[in-house]
């Protein structure tokens, strides 16, 4: 169907169902960000393929939601008949009393969460009501819709994960209170309990189920039991997936604990009166890595930093002959595919060059991607999933020559960077307080950007985790033992983007034990084309020399074994002083 027709059909739906509006998100019933192909419904309707977003529909509208990361590719992508808009500057609430001010609002209860419901109920006004519906209104209309993942979950060895299963789900215990069960809606922190992964999805491996840690530390996990074949069925219980409802719809005399963040609404209306609301225990542990995970991301990360040299080398000496932004993303994959223990790209390589750059989540696409322009600037942000770390790196590089604008804006971004990855912090010290730390060289400049400043990021599981994360809003306070991104940038629309990426990990401070400092694990060189050495002041200089020296020291070795002259010179005079 062509995208009218498909808002055609889907109307016809709505109408007969008497429906005012309806609300379709990205996430699935897992409120994933990545999502399998069977599963990418907002995508389908809207042509939108960002990683988050919400679309709502009525007779006469059809709109689009997302952040500020998307706003140049909502408008790139939607087609006729829609309109996109930036949240938070743009509400969805303010968009219903405008165009939709009286009637229904329907949305499939298995796809919101029970705090989303919450909050979306609490904002709208009084002339509209909210429905939770029971069957999905794009699976109705969607006759082409891909299988649902049937690939198996496969073992996660202890000596990555660094604790036993019974180790974990004993930790889980001690912190489950009165609760006699709790329900385990996230599908990484089921990976995370049981030692175990999946190949669901094209970034993240992920197993995707729903299951079960009932206080006896046994599991029940509610799936195909064929799909767990190849695992250590200890603790496990096995269940088919359709038997959760009646499972939860049955429950007598026991408690049961749910996350209101991911449990979805549909869900939790089934244990009404009977559950408890709590934060999932097992974020937080997941979270704070430990001993093992935390020598895995270096590790793993000098591994990264070597493909990530070699591509860059490369690059230098390739661009400018014609090279496309997806032939750059391929051979860095490619790249990365050599390196020990690789299983996938984290996420979707951005490569975009130019203008391109400034579309914070720009995905090029092979025939319609840019050549890498002359003279202006390339940013690379990508990452690996492997067997004992996950990366995420951007780097922002130099196609030719730069203008004084483009080095001033770098070395700014560049500032930014550092007041972060040096900042030394009381323990309770929150994600919006180092945020600012972080913003404060750039508004110094006049300058800012809409994205968040860092995120969490899992051990070969999501590269955005909670519940940690450095941004406006981010409340959480930061432990030891938290890997996060380090990634300010600045955008100009139509001209470039600029972004310096490294991953850090939260560590105790050894002079003074109620502190924590910021370990980068993210070793590659960056751009000193691009660093005006005025704008520095001598602490940033000498970190920028401190970091390029770490680099040689933790990598050297790894590239000189590589036996490439050209690869080798171009990392001695990326690493030289400034």
């Amino acid at each position: 169907m062509t995208a009218q027709e498909k808002l055609t059909a889907l109307r016809a739906w709505m109408a007969e169902r008497k429906l005012d509006v309806v609300m379709i998100p990205r996430g699935d019933v897992f409120q994933g960000e990545e999502v399998p192909l069977s599963d990418d419904r907002l995508n389908y309707i809207s042509g939108f393929t960002g990683s988050a977003g919400i679309a709502l529909i009525s007779a006469d509208h059809a709109a689009l939601f997302s952040d500020g990361r998307y706003t140049i590719q909502m408008q790139q992508q939607i087609g006729e008949g829609w309109t996109s808009h930036t949240q938070p500057e743009e509400s969805i609430e303010g968009w219903l009393k405008e165009n939709c001010p009286v009637g229904t609002l329907g949305i499939d209860g298995t796809l919101i969460t029970l705090s989303g419901w919450r909050g979306l109920q609490s904002k709208l006004p009084q002339t509209i009501s909210l429905k939770a519906l029971h069957d999905n209104p794009i699976d109705a209309i969607w006759s082409d819709r891909p299988s649902a993942p049937t690939e198996p979950a496969w073992t996660y060895p202890d000596v990555y994960a660094g604790q036993t299963r019974t180790d974990k789900i004993k930790a889980v215990l001690a912190k489950m209170g009165d609760a006699d069960l709790l329900l385990i809606s996230s599908p990484e922190a089921l990976c995370w309990l049981l030692n175990i992964r999946g190949n669901e999805l094209e970034f993240t491996p992920f197993y995707r189920a729903f299951a079960i840690l009932g206080r006896d530390g046994s599991v029940t996990i509610f799936t195909d039991q064929t799909r767990l074949h190849a695992i250590d069925n200890t603790n496990l219980k096995i269940a088919p997936e359709g038997d959760l409802i009646s499972y939860l719809a049955e429950l007598r005399e026991v408690i049961i604990a749910i996350d209101p963040g991911n449990c979805p609404f549909a869900l939790a209306s089934l244990v009404e009166g009977k559950s408890v609301e709590v934060t999932n225990p097992i974020i937080g542990l997941k979270a704070r890595k430990n001993e093992t995970e935390i020598n895995g991301f270096r590790t793993a990360h000098c591994r990264d930093a070597v493909a990530m040299v070699r591509f860059l080398s490369w690059l230098d000496h390739t661009a400018g002959n014609g090279l496309r932004e997806t032939e750059a993303g391929d051979k860095l994959q490619q790249f990365r595919e050599e390196v020990t223990d690789f299983i996938s790209p984290s996420f979707a390589t951005i490569c975009g060059s130019g203008p391109n750059g400034a579309i914070v989540h720009y995905r090029a696409v092979e025939g319609e991607d840019a050549p890498l322009a002359q003279d202006t600037l390339c940013l690379i942000d990508s990452g690996g999933q492997y067997m004992d770390a996950t990366t995420d790196i951007t780097r922002t590089v130099v196609i030719g020559t730069p203008s004084n604008a483009m080095r001033h804006d770098f070395t700014q971004v560049l500032k930014a960077h550092i007041a972060l990855d040096q900042a030394v912090f009381p323990k309770g010290t929150t994600g919006v307080q180092l945020d600012a730390i972080t913003r404060a060289p750039l508004w110094a400049a006049g300058m800012d950007f809409a994205h968040g400043t860092g995120h969490g990021v899992g051990c070969c599981l999501g590269v955005h985790e909670g519940p940690a994360n450095i941004s406006k809003r981010g409340a959480v306070p930061i432990e030891a033992g938290m890997v996060l991104s380090n990634e300010p940038g600045f955008y100009i629309t139509g001209g470039y983007g600029i972004r310096i990426e490294n991953l850090i990990i939260a560590m105790p401070h050894p002079d003074h034990n109620d502190h924590l400092y910021f370990e980068h694990v993210t070793l590659v060189p960056m751009d000193r084309r691009l660093i005006d050495v005025e704008l520095l002041t001598s602490s940033e200089r000498a970190w920028v020399n401190a970091y390029h020296l770490e680099v040689r020291e933790k990598i050297g070795a790894d590239i000189a074994a590589l036996n490439d002259e050209e690869v080798s010179s171009w990392f001695d005079q990326a690493t030289q002083p400034i």
